[in-house]
């Protein structure tokens, strides 16, 4: 099985109606996807779809945020997770850098303890534009804190890492600490806004550059087992086929490329 991010089939996941993402989200059913990856502020559109929400996204004050802050964001999205049933939170960093990796740290371990009451692993993304550009960072952050702060591997922020892909350093991480993987592609130039391009520009899986197979050979051999769903932002495709049509193209591309039933568990 594999989940959908609803945020990528409405044409604006920013300003998107409740309409749009009702719609999105029964176009998701409607392509077989099996459950959801969910914006916090896009899961009222969803209730009652019938998609159960497998990953909340995301909580962003912990990284710079006065333990307070951190503290009131933890508390609201693990009520979140409880009520939705998700097994997966997610954690980004949107700032250019983090100013004190041990605050942000103490931060992240206060959301790690309130998710992992409500029955949820905390997943750190790494973006290259941000405070955490790379799975080195990203590991740097979770590694001290246990099972219950894991990765989120995004296959284009993956490739689009500075250096490249880290094979050796995913290689050296236990499989449990890979909590979630999110499939899309990307093209062979780069474009020149790394932010913009993740937004708008991502390719279907198998039209792109990412080598899947060597990305899921490492996966496999470190024992991961994560929730995988996809992840294209890419706007154009979805105003241009409509959402049904663009999360069926989603759905089949990750067929294609995702490993057999039994290899890694899908949601």
């Amino acid at each position: 099985m594999v989940a959908a991010c609803i945020a990528t089939l409405v044409a604006d996941p920013v300003t998107a109606t409740r309409a749009e993402l009702r719609t999105a989200g029964e176009a998701a059913m409607a392509a077989g996807f099996e459950g959801l990856s969910a914006w916090v502020s896009h899961l009222p559109a969803l209730n009652g779809l019938g998609l159960p929400v497998t990953v909340v996204e995301a909580a962003m004050t912990w990284a710079n945020g006065e333990v307070e802050t951190a503290t009131a964001e933890a508390q609201r999205l693990a009520s979140v997770v409880a009520m939705t049933g998700a097994t997966k939170l997610v954690a980004v960093c949107l700032e250019p850098s983090i100013t004190e990796v041990e605050r942000a740290r103490e931060n992240l371990a206060v959301l790690v303890d309130q998710s992992g009451e409500a029955g949820a692993q905390v997943c750190v993304e790494f973006l290259p534009w941000t405070g955490i550009p790379d799975l080195a960072t990203a590991w740097l952050l979770v590694e001290p804190l246990g099972d219950g702060a894991g990765i989120l591997l995004d296959t284009w922020h993956w490739v689009r890492q500075p250096g490249g892909p880290a094979d050796e350093l995913l290689r050296s991480i236990p499989g449990r600490r890979l909590g979630y993987l999110q499939l899309c592609d990307a093209a062979a130039r780069r474009g020149p806004d790394a932010m913009g391009e993740a937004m708008t520009s991502r390719l279907l899986p198998g039209e792109g550059i990412i080598d899947f197979g060597a990305v899921l050979a490492v996966l496999e051999a470190i024992g991961a087992d994560p929730v995988v769903a996809t992840e294209i932002f890419n706007p154009a495709m979805v105003t241009a086929r409509g959402p049904v049509a663009a999360a069926i193209a989603m759905k089949a591309a990750a067929d294609r490329v995702r490993p057999d039933p039994g290899q890694l568990r899908q949601t």
